[in-house]
This record gives structure tokens, sequence and C-alpha cells, in this order.
């Protein structure tokens, strides 16, 4: 009968086990690899929109650095009513018709509405010029101020009044460069398509009638204001 022996080498060796690091960074890599599928489910469906990223107040012309963008999942609804993030360039400009407050999402419905008159308004229409309307820096919804300037040639003296303490802007009138006609706009590039002809104001019918008389009396000149403030109402 053959008898193995062992060597004192493999009678003291000591079984294997394995490495605790090895585990350790097993169990990392797993977790890793599912928190990263899981963010990409979650982030799957998730759509970037417009948010604010401080408090403005209504009334507030919106710039660049006023809006940021976030990526939310939300139902379509709800998407439909918020403004989307490709739409950042063109909202430069643009006013606020109600407050919001800082990260909250921008919606349709807090912009001033820019087209639209009040059952107490009407739409009128002034000439206008670079040198008499603030180089042509105008849009849709500005609050601006009317002074008309009378000229009597004959004692060589001017006197100019305030026709409109505010108003607002309804359209702008622009040459056009490419074919020298006039087109109205009411984008945020308006500026880069030629020089100011007209500008339509949204006013009550008492006002048209004093813009109208004092057109015809003397020289028209439109004065760009701020936002009104509600910050203390």
């Amino acid at each position: 009968m053959a008898v193995a022996t062992l060597s004192s080498a493999r009678a003291l060796r000591r079984p294997r086990r394995a490495d605790p690091r090895a585990i350790v960074g097993i169990v990392l890599t797993l977790a890793a690899l599912a928190g990263s599928v899981a963010f990409w489910v979650s982030t799957t469906d998730a759509r970037p929109v417009l948010i604010a990223t401080h408090d403005l107040p209504a009334g507030a012309t919106l710039s660049g650095a006023d809006l940021g963008i976030a990526y939310v999942r939300v139902d379509d609804a709800v998407y439909r009513a918020a403004l989307p993030a490709d739409n950042l360039q063109s909202l430069v400009g643009r006013q606020l018709g109600e407050p919001i407050h800082a990260q909250q999402v921008l919606a349709r419905a807090q912009l001033a509405d820019q087209l639209g008159l009040g059952s107490d308004q009407v739409a009128i229409t002034i000439p206008a010029r670079p040198d008499s309307a603030v180089d042509g820096r105008l849009r849709p919804s500005d609050s601006v101020q009317i002074l008309v300037t009378v000229t009597d040639k004959t004692r060589g003296t001017a006197h100019t009044s305030q026709v409109l303490e505010r108003a607002q802007v309804f359209e702008v009138g622009r040459e056009t460069s490419l074919t020298g006609s006039t087109s109205s706009t009411t984008d945020a590039a308006a500026s880069n398509r030629g020089a100011i002809t007209s500008v339509t104001l949204a006013v009550t019918a008492d006002q048209a009638r004093q813009l109208a008389e004092a057109r015809r009396t003397g020289d028209l000149d439109i004065v760009l204001l701020p936002p009104p403030d509600t910050s203390h109402q």
C-alpha cells in the first residue's frame, strides 16, 4: 500500500481567502453601476425648462442673467404651460406680468401680454425716428412717456410739454433693410432689423385723441421709462 507523505511546506500552507479589499471594490463598482443606471432611467424623460435665477417683480424686464435652465420630469400638461429652454434668447427684453421667485419654473402665463389690448384700450400709431425714440431701442411692452415740442418760428422759441405720462408699446415699426419698406416686429432682435419708423401704443380713447392732436401741433419725442415699481405693493 502506497502512503503519501506531506512536506512541511504543504502541511503548513493556509487555505486561500478572498482579499477583503477586492470584495469592497466589487461592491463599490456594482453600487456605482446601479446608481448610474438609476440616474439614466430617471433623467431619460427629463426636459429642459427655464427657471428664474432670483426673485423678480411684476413688470421686470428679463435679461439673460435672470434666467437659468433646469431639467425636470413633469406631465405633458405642466410642460406645455412652462417655457422650454430653447426660448431663452427670445425672452430677453420681455416683461413679466406676474412676480416670480428664485428657482421657480417660468410659466408662459407669467409673461406680460405683448399683443393683447385691454377692454378699455385702443391702439394708435405715431411716427418715430431714431433721434426722437431712444435710437430705436424699443420693444413691445416697454413703458414710454410721450412729449411734444411746439416751435414758434416767428419768435424763434420752442416749448415742450408732456402728452402722456406713461403708455405701453404695442408694436414697433422698422425699415426692412433689404427692400426699404417698413414692417412691424415683436421679437427681441428687432433692433437689428433697420431704423425705427413708427411706434404703436396701447392707450385709452382719451389718450389717443391727445396723441392725435399733439402729432399735428408739434414734434413728438418718445422717452423710455423703467418698468413700474411693484416691489412695495
